[in-house]
């Protein structure tokens, strides 16, 4: 069982100096799923149905172990950041964690690494702000130097970078990951930085002692490189229905689910697979892309072929010759 704590308002203002660059978040669930998933929830203000915004009472509750958010890295209205999260959780993580954060040091750059579930979280942060673009190229160029392996440009095992855009649009979040300090409410465990005593105030005045990177050091780190090309944001394609193959005709999930509203470039409808197992009173778990309705997501955590299922429309299966 985690330890309890009651940490002060100070502290609470601490963690949001160094770690809140906007204040849109997520607030993961206190059970696991039957698919035994425990997702996160945007926080949402349920009259105005906008993104609640993070304050000190909320993130007191989090570091004393009462519920456990996740941050968003970049901020859309500068597309900055203060810090870079390197999320390790495959086999040999931890070790290419340390190897970054040596590699890191040669260059005067300080990090800190979080334990976590299934391997580690590298963290640097910024005197200031810093453009996500610039982060991304810095980490994407070392870690290739490095031999560390990043998921994507083929790979689906390797670190994951935090932010994961260059840049957001207007309405849109990016990703986020786990805020540290908290409870892991799928292990009811708290994940600590290696450095320092485990009390939140001990952690934080540890990450507050490091130096932290500038942007005329990430302006030398970085001159000359760009974001190599596996790794370049995706031009986005119109989206065209596909066409009549076989009598069957392609599954649009708007056929079947009618919006309750567009939000962040979404519409937000009641997802079949909650309702079908009596949850989603609220009416706006599934997430779909206005710009590509293909792409839909159940941020409860219900798979496509949950959604699927509980549409009577299940995914064809491929069949094996």
């Amino acid at each position: 069982m985690y330890a309890k704590f009651s940490v002060s308002r100070d502290t609470a203002n601490n963690f949001i100096r160094l770690f809140v660059n906007r204040r849109a978040f997520g607030m993961q669930a206190h059970k696991p799923l039957p698919n035994g998933k425990v997702p996160y929830f945007l926080a949402k203000d349920w009259t105005t149905k906008e993104p609640k915004p993070l304050d000190s009472d909320v993130v007191r509750m989090h570091l004393n172990g009462d519920v456990t958010i996740n941050l968003f890295a970049i901020n859309p209205e500068t597309q900055r950041c203060k810090w870079v999260a390197i999320d390790g959780d495959f086999d040999g993580a931890v070790e290419a964690l340390f190897k970054l954060q040596w590699e890191l040091k040669q260059d005067g750059v300080e990090a800190a690494i979080e334990q976590s579930r299934r391997g580690g979280h590298l963290w640097i942060f910024a005197e200031t702000p810093l453009l996500a673009s610039e982060c991304r190229i810095y980490i994407y160029n070392l870690a290739l130097r490095l031999g560390v392996p990043i998921v994507g440009g083929g790979l689906k095992q390797g670190i994951e970078v935090f932010p994961k855009q260059d840049r957001l649009q207007d309405g849109e979040f990016g990703n986020a990951i786990r805020a540290p300090l908290g409870v892991h409410r799928k292990t009811n465990r708290r994940y600590w930085f290696y450095e320092a005593p485990t009390e939140p105030e001990t952690q934080l005045a540890y990450l507050n002692g490091m130096k932290k990177l500038t942007e005329a050091e990430l302006h030398t780190f970085i001159q000359g490189m760009s974001l190599p090309e596996n790794y370049r944001p995706a031009v986005r394609e119109p989206y065209v229905p596909g066409p009549v193959r076989d009598g069957q005709t392609e599954f649009r999930i708007l056929d079947y689910v009618r919006p309750k509203s567009k939000h962040s470039r979404n519409w937000w409808a009641p997802c079949p697979s909650c309702r079908q197992a009596g949850r989603d009173k609220s009416g706006d778990n599934l997430a779909i892309q206005v710009a590509n309705p293909r792409f839909y997501k159940c941020w409860a955590g219900c798979s496509a072929d949950d959604i699927r299922a509980a549409l009577g429309q299940p995914i064809r299966k491929k069949q094996m010759a």
